[in-house]
């Protein structure tokens, strides 16, 4: 079973949930359906993220976690 640690959106402040099998630079997209904001992890301990630059979305190898 997989543990979960918990951060903020630096963006709206959303909490989420990553599982631990996220690694560092695992791309993740914000809950928050009014926010959506792109996210990278840059840190595990302490867990840390940053917001990803539009510009760098729009590659090929961009896939982001999803929260379902």
């Amino acid at each position: 079973m997989a543990t979960v640690e918990f951060v903020k959106c630096p963006t709206c402040k959303q909490k989420l949930a990553l599982p631990d099998y996220m690694t560092v630079g695992t791309l993740v997209v914000c809950a928050n359906e009014r926010c959506g904001t792109s996210l990278r992890i840059v840190s595990r301990r302490p867990l840390r993220v940053e917001v990803v630059p539009e510009p760098e979305t729009y590659t090929v190898d961009y896939r982001p976690e999803s929260y379902g």
